[in-house]
């Protein structure tokens, strides 16, 4: 959000973006103007997996370093040992049946039930589809808790 909202006249009126959680974020460096990303006056979180075959721990330095670099908001980024990029959602899992669900994680027949990220982390236990869920459904709880309510827990 370059400059800070340059799409807000296309927002309904009354609604106020206060905090950004970024699940497994992607983006393309390579076509995209990553100036329309920079976030500078709205707190920000990204998740991402250890097992993200998509854009692995790439997408937590591009926020640090691009979108959030002139933040005066902050930036969290968390890592979620052995999720993956597809699994946080029923339709790009395996289970889905969907005919572009499937498993992004990088795998090693000699580590059976590991992973690991494209970078080449160690390998890790991987998530199931269900557990990552449940895992990626409670990750923004606490941060947009802080940030969306006046409850003093910030």
């Amino acid at each position: 959000m370059a400059g800070g909202r340059p799409h807000r006249a296309q927002w309904p009126e009354g609604v106020e973006a206060r905090a950004v959680m970024a699940l497994a974020p992607a983006y393309n460096v390579m076509t995209e103007d990553v100036s329309a990303y920079e976030i500078t006056k709205t707190p920000v979180a990204a998740v991402c997996g250890t097992c993200d075959g998509q854009v692995g721990r790439e997408a937590l330095a591009f926020f640090a370093a691009e979108a959030t670099a002139r933040s005066s908001a902050g930036f969290r980024q968390l890592e979620m040992p052995g999720a993956n990029h597809n699994h946080f959602n029923t339709q790009w899992s395996p289970r889905s049946g969907q005919v572009p669900a499937w498993d992004d994680a990088t795998h090693d027949a000699a580590h059976p039930g590991r992973c690991t990220d494209p970078g080449g982390s160690p390998y890790a236990p991987q998530l199931t589809e269900a557990a990552q869920r449940r895992a990626g459904a409670a990750s923004p709880v606490a941060f947009l808790r802080c940030h969306l309510t006046d409850d003093g827990s910030r």
